[in-house]
C-alpha cells in the first residue's frame, strides 16, 4: 500500500514536472507556441499571425495586411480611454489608406455592441471580433486599451499598453514613417456633448455670426473655367489662389472669391474644395471628403476667429477653415486633407502655368465681379482691418503683417512673408524635424519641405489669424 502511494506520488510528481515544462516552454506573452523564434510581441519580432472575424462575417488575417503598416488596437466600448483614441486613429487612417491600416480587435463584447459603438464615432476601419479571447490571450492584453504598431513586414516596432495622448501616437507613428497631418491644437481637444446630444469640440456660442444667413453668400457648386487667353479682364496684379492638382493646373481670382467663399470642385476626378476667406486673407484647398464619398461644403454664416466656418451638406457639422476639421455636429472629430496652394498674383501664375484654367465669371449668381471688394479697397484684398472677437491674440507681429504657417507633426510654426522675399530659403526644425522653406522667385509665394523632398502645406493668411488656432506657435526669428 506504502509502495503504491509513493508510485501515485510519484507520477503526481512527473505530471506536475511535465506541466511546468510546457508553460516554461510557452512563449512568455502568451501567444500560441511558434517554431519560429522570430515571432513574438516584443518589439522587433514578428507580430504573431490570427485570424477574426469583421462585423461583416468575413474572415480576416492579420497576415492579409502584409505589405502595410498597421496599428493593431485592442479595445472594448465600455473603455472611455478606447473611445478617445479611436477618432484619432480614424483621423490617421483616413488620411494614410494608402500605406496604413488600422485594425481594431473588439475584446469579447457582441456583435451588436460593437457595431453601436463604431457607428456612434463614425469608425471605418476595420473592426474585428475576439469572442473566445484567442487573440487577446495570443498579445497578453491584461488591460484596455492596449495597441501594437507594426511594420509593413509584420514587424513589431512599438507598443502601449494603456490609453496614448495624441502626442504619443504621433511620436509611435513617425516610428513608422508615417507623417502625421494634425492642423492644429484642438485635435487634442476631448470630444464632448450638449443636453440634445449634440457632439462638439467648440462650443456652439463661441460662432458669431457674420452678417449673412446660412448660404448667404452661396457656394460655387458647378464650377465653369476658361483658358488663360480668354481671362483678359485680369490684370497681372490681381490675386487668387492658384491649385495645381495631378498636373493641372487651375486659378481662382479673389474677385470672385470674395463672393462666395467656396467652390465645390473636380479636379482629374478628385473632389476639391477650395475656400477663401476675406477678413484672414486665407486661401485653402482641400480633398472634400468624409468616410472616402464627395461631399459638398457651404457657408454657414457663421465665424470663428474672424475666420470663415463651412457646413457640409451631409451632416451639417461646422468645419472653421484653417483647421480642415468638424467642431460642432454629428461629423465632429473628422478632418479633411489640406493640398498645396499658392496665394498670387494673376500675371505671375499665368507665366508659371500657361496652361492654366481659370474660374469663369459664368457663376449662375448675378454678380459683377469688377475686382472691387465689398470689405476693402478696390483691388485690394490686403486691406481690410475688420476683425471679430479672437480666442487668442499675440503682440510679437502687426495683426496683418502676412504669414506663411506650417504644421509638422504637431508643432506650429510662422515666417514672416517678408523674411521670405530677402532670405528665398529658410533652413530650419520644426520639432525635431528639419524643413526647407523656399521663397519661389517667379510665383512670389512660399513652397515648403520636409527634408525627405515630401512638400508639406504652408497656409498664406494674416498673422493674427495664425495665432488665434495655434496659441502655442513658434515664430521663426531671422
Amino acid at each position: 500500500m506504502k509502495r503504491n502511494h509513493i508510485i501515485s506520488i510519484g507520477i503526481i510528481a512527473i505530471i506536475i514536472t511535465a506541466v511546468a515544462f510546457v508553460e516554461l516552454s510557452k512563449p512568455d506573452n502568451g501567444a500560441v507556441a511558434s517554431d519560429d523564434k522570430n515571432t513574438g510581441i516584443t518589439i522587433g519580432k514578428i507580430a504573431p499571425d490570427f485570424e477574426l472575424e469583421t462585423l461583416e462575417g468575413k474572415k480576416v488575417k492579420l497576415s492579409d495586411y502584409r505589405g502595410k503598416k498597421v496599428i493593431l488596437n485592442f479595445w472594448a466600448s465600455w473603455c472611455p480611454p478606447c473611445r478617445e483614441e479611436m477618432p484619432e486613429f480614424q483621423r490617421i487612417y483616413s488620411e494614410n489608406k494608402d500605406k496604413l491600416v488600422v485594425v481594431g480587435v473588439n475584446l469579447q463584447e457582441s456583435r451588436e455592441n460593437a457595431e453601436a459603438f463604431i457607428e456612434k464615432l463614425g469608425i471605418t476601419f476595420p473592426i474585428l471580433l475576439d469572442p473566445n479571447a484567442q487573440v487577446k490571450d495570443m498579445y497578453n492584453v491584461f488591460t484596455q486599451p492596449v495597441t501594437y504598431f507594426i511594420d509593413s513586414n509584420g514587424k513589431i516596432v512599438d507598443k502601449k499598453f494603456g490609453p496614448l495622448t495624441n502626442e504619443e501616437i504621433n511620436e509611435k507613428i513617425a516610428k513608422m514613417n508615417i507623417k502625421s497631418t494634425v492642423s492644429t491644437s484642438f485635435e487634442s481637444e476631448e470630444i464632448k456633448t450638449l443636453p440634445d446630444g449634440i457632439k462638439y469640440i467648440i462650443h456652439p456660442s463661441k460662432f458669431l455670426s457674420g452678417g449673412p444667413p446660412k448660404d448667404g453668400i452661396p457656394s460655387i457648386d458647378d464650377p465653369k473655367f476658361i483658358p488663360a487667353n480668354q481671362a483678359d479682364w485680369l490684370s497681372d496684379d490681381e490675386l487668387g489662389l492658384g491649385v495645381v492638382h495631378k498636373n493641372e493646373a487651375r486659378f481662382y481670382p479673389f474677385r470672385i472669391l470674395v463672393y462666395h467663399e467656396i467652390v465645390n470642385d473636380f479636379i482629374q476626378d478628385d473632389p476639391i474644395l477650395v475656400t477663401y476667406c476675406p477678413l484672414c486673407f486665407t486661401g485653402i484647398a482641400f480633398i472634400r471628403e468624409i468616410n472616402n464619398e464627395p461631399v459638398e461644403f457651404g457657408v454657414s454664416g457663421k465665424l470663428y476667429n474672424s475666420e470663415l466656418v463651412m457646413y457640409d451638406r451631409k451632416t451639417d457639422s461646422y468645419w472653421p477653415q484653417t483647421l480642415g476639421k468638424s467642431v460642432l455636429g454629428p461629423s465632429t472629430g473628422k478632418t479633411i486633407k489640406k493640398i498645396p496652394t499658392d496665394t498670387v498674383k494673376w500675371g505671375d501664375w499665368n507665366k508659371v502655368h500657361p496652361d492654366t484654367k481659370v474660374l469663369s465669371k459664368d457663376t449662375g449668381f448675378l454678380r459683377s465681379y469688377d475686382g472691387s471688394n465689398p470689405y476693402g479697397r478696390k483691388g485690394d484684398f490686403t486691406d481690410i482691418n475688420l476683425q471679430f472677437p479672437l480666442e487668442n491674440e499675440d503682440s510679437r507681429l502687426e495683426a496683418y503683417e502676412i504669414v506663411y504657417g506650417i504644421e509638422v507633426n504637431g508643432q506650429f510654426k510662422a515666417y514672416k512673408k517678408s523674411d521670405l522675399d530677402q532670405k528665398l530659403k529658410i533652413e530650419d526644425t520644426i520639432g525635431e524635424e528639419k524643413v526647407i522653406i523656399e521663397f519661389d522667385k517667379d510665383l512670389k509665394s512660399a513652397k515648403a519641405y520636409r527634408k525627405s523632398g515630401e512638400q508639406i502645406v504652408a497656409d498664406t493668411l494674416f498673422w493674427f489669424a495664425w495665432a488665434a488656432f495655434h496659441p502655442d506657435t513658434e515664430l521663426y526669428k531671422s
